[in-house]
């Protein structure tokens, strides 16, 4: 009985030593493990390995407490392995032969590499495309037109500057009748002479000086000049009872000749201003073609134009001569349309 007494309390005693085993070797692996990570701390990436100071193991055995202190590494690098240093510390307690515990301490080099950095820059070239340009002129083709120009024929006959026909002139005196100038045709003659003798006041004896010219058209104008008729007033536009019978006579034949038109022509003797010679035959040839359409000729077929002091009969500075002067003339056109 005792004997079992004694073998149970010797394997308790041998259960408590061997956690107390457990334990420090718990411990020794973390302390190993700590100096590891310390080494790499103090020294990284460096090719020389510093002095590592000694790892004091404390290992615990059935008897007791041991320290075992492990020799620092070598200061070489290992290439194929490290050689194992080991700390025993062997610890019988009657007959029993504890285990070994050893503590490896590895340094490693640690090689920091690099890698180079290449940067590759590619260009592409570049191509500029310039479509050609064509320009294409095209030459519209130039017409000239050529207007053909009747060149201008010398007329046979006289002519005003306007290039009308200088009017026949038929001039009438107290017993003679003069006629002067181009018709186109004896006829035509013949019939202004006949006119003329028709329309005269007092018996008269007729004077042809007059030349036959086909080219003449017949349109050509008669301006009628009276001189034995009444005159304007002096510095007046008043047609006198007297003079009125003058125009009277002139509203007969175009009233028997309704074809024919007239033109009215004022006139001015020589005295006074110009401006004024102006207006005043102006206002003659005006106040005759009203007296005319008051007689009932159409005032379509008439018109006026005044002259002043520009185209005088006599030249001579008495009364007589300024009377001569202050007048109006007729130029009749139509009169030899009919021939």
């Amino acid at each position: 009985m005792a004997k079992r007494e004694v073998m149970y309390v010797y394997s308790r005693k041998l259960d408590g030593r061997a956690i107390v085993w457990v334990v420090g070797a718990a411990l020794i692996v973390a302390l190993s493990l700590l100096a590891v990570y310390a080494g790499r701390t103090m020294y990284p990436g460096d090719d020389s390995t510093a002095p590592a100071d000694p790892i004091v193991v404390d290992t615990i055995g059935p008897s007791g407490t041991s320290s075992t202190t492990a020799p620092a590494a070598s200061s070489e690098p290992a290439t194929t392995g490290l050689p194992p240093v080991s700390s025993t510390t062997s610890s019988v307690a009657s007959t029993t032969t504890r285990p070994t515990t050893t503590t490896t301490e590895v340094t490693r080099k640690t090689t920091s590499s690099t890698a180079p950095t290449t940067t590759t820059r590619v260009t592409r070239p570049t191509t500029t495309s310039t479509a050609p340009t064509t320009t294409t002129r095209v030459s519209r083709p130039t017409t000239t037109s050529t207007q053909l120009t009747t060149p201008a024929v010398a007329v046979s006959y006289s002519t005003l500057p306007d290039g009308s026909p200088q009017p026949v002139v038929a001039i009438f005196d107290v017993d003679t009748i003069t006629l002067s100038g181009t018709v186109p045709s004896q006829a035509a003659a013949d019939r202004l002479g006949a006119l003329a003798l028709a329309n005269s006041k007092t018996p008269a004896s007729l004077v042809k000086f007059l030349d036959i010219d086909p080219n003449v058209p017949k349109s050509v104008g008669v301006r009628v000049i009276e001189l034995t008729s009444f005159r304007f007033p002096e510095a007046s536009a008043v047609i006198l009872p007297d003079h009125a019978l003058e125009f009277d006579r002139v509203a007969t034949v175009m009233e028997a000749l309704p074809n024919v038109t007239a033109l009215v022509i004022g006139h001015a003797d020589q005295r006074g201003s110009s401006k004024d010679n102006f207006a005043i035959s102006d206002a003659r040839a005006r106040a005759t073609v009203s007296y005319l359409v008051g007689k009932g000729i159409d005032p379509d077929r008439l018109s006026s134009r005044a002259v002043g002091e520009t185209d005088l009969l006599i030249l001579n500075d008495d009364e007589a001569a300024f009377a001569l002067n202050r007048r109006t003339e007729f130029v009749f056109y139509g009169l030899v349309a009919d021939t």
